[in-house]
C-alpha cells in the first residue's frame, strides 16, 4: 500500500495564489470536491491508495495572532472550519482523502494549538518546526544560515524537534532534517546528537515522514536522507510517506526514490491514520 500524507490545496504566497487562481477556478475553487478529485486522480495514476490533505495552519484567520511574522499574518485569511467541512464533504463523496493539518510548532502557543486541534475531527496532525523564535527555517528570502552559524541553527532546531515530539500534540514530524533545505547539511555538532534526538523521538511514539519534497528543493535529497532514515528505523520510529504537494501534479512526485529509501532502511510497513489512531500497513514496491 502507498500513501501520501502531506499536501496542500494551494501554493504559498498571496500574490502567487492570485496568479494561479484560474488553475482551480474551473473546478469550483480550491476547497471544492472537484479540485480535491484532481489530487486523487494524480495519486491513483501513481498507485497511491490514500491521501491526506494537510493545509498549513497559518492559512487560517483563527491563528493570525499566533505569530508576529509579516508572512504569517498576510497568509492567515482562510476559515479553518470551512476547510474542515470541505475535506469532510470530499470524504462523504467517496474520495480516499483524510482530514489533516500541518501544524507549526510554536512552543509559546501550546495551549492554543491544543484547543485548535481538540475542536476539529482531524485524522492526522503533522508537526513542523518552521520557526526558531522569529527566525524562519525554510524561507528562501531569509535563509537562516546567511546570518546565523550552522551549529547554532541546527542545535536550536534539534532542540525544538524533540520538544515538539514530547508535546503530545502531533502524530507525525514533518521533514525532520529541514534546515538542510538550502544545502547546509548538518555540521558535526548536530550529527553527534542525532542518536540522542532520535531516541527521544522514539520514546514518544510519534512517527516521522519520509518526504520526497526535498528532491524539489536546492538540497536535492529526501527528508530525511537515507542514512538518517536508517537510524530512525533502527530506533523503532514509525514512518509515513509524503510529497508535500502544493498542486495536483506534485502528488507522489519522487516516490520511487522515497519508497526505495524506506525499504532500504528496513521498513516493511507505513503508518496509516484514521481519527488520529495509527495502524501499520505493508509498504509495497513502487508500481
Amino acid at each position: 500500500m502507498l500513501l501520501d500524507y502531506h499536501m496542500h490545496l494551494q501554493p504559498d504566497g498571496v500574490e502567487y495564489r492570485e496568479r494561479q487562481e484560474g488553475t482551480w477556478g474551473a473546478h469550483g475553487g480550491p476547497l471544492s470536491v472537484d479540485w480535491m478529485a484532481r489530487y486523487v486522480e494524480r495519486a491513483r495514476s501513481r498507485a497511491i491508495t490514500e491521501i491526506a490533505i494537510t493545509e498549513h495552519v497559518y492559512r487560517f484567520a483563527e491563528v493570525r495572532d499566533w505569530h508576529d511574522d509579516a508572512f504569517w499574518r498576510e497568509e492567515a485569511t482562510a476559515d479553518a472550519d470551512a476547510y474542515v467541512q470541505a475535506v469532510l464533504d470530499a470524504k462523504a463523496a467517496g474520495l480516499p482523502v483524510l482530514l489533516g493539518v500541518e501544524m507549526d510548532w510554536l512552543p509559546h502557543r501550546q495551549e492554543e494549538i491544543a484547543r485548535f486541534l481538540e475542536g476539529r475531527p482531524f485524522d492526522v496532525v503533522l508537526g513542523s518546526v518552521h520557526w526558531l523564535g522569529a527566525l524562519p527555517v525554510d524561507n528562501p528570502g531569509m535563509p537562516p544560515m546567511a546570518t546565523n552559524p550552522p551549529d547554532e541553527v541546527w542545535g536550536r532546531y534539534l532542540d525544538e524537534l524533540v520538544a515538539a515530539a514530547r508535546s503530545g500534540l502531533y502524530d507525525v514530524l514533518a521533514h525532520p532534517d529541514l534546515p538542510k533545505v538550502f544545502g547546509h547539511h548538518a555540521p558535526p555538532s548536530a550529527v553527534e546528537r542525532f542518536d540522542e534526538v532520535i531516541a527521544a523521538i522514539a520514546a514518544t511514539g510519534v512517527a516521522i515522514e519520509c518526504s520526497s519534497a526535498g528532491l524539489r528543493k536546492p538540497v536535492r535529497e529526501l527528508y530525511p536522507e537515507p542514512s538518517l532514515l536508517q537510524r530512525f528505523r533502527a530506533a523503532g520510529v514509525p514512518v509515513t510517506l509524503a510529497s508535500d504537494a502544493h498542486r495536483p501534479e506534485e502528488v507522489g512526485e519522487g516516490f520511487p526514490t522515497a519508497v526505495a529509501a524506506i525499504r532500504g532502511a528496513g521498513y516493511e510497513t507505513l503508518t496509516r491514520f484514521s481519527g488520529r489512531v495509527q495502524e501499520q500497513v505493508p509498504v509495497v514496491s513502487w508500481g
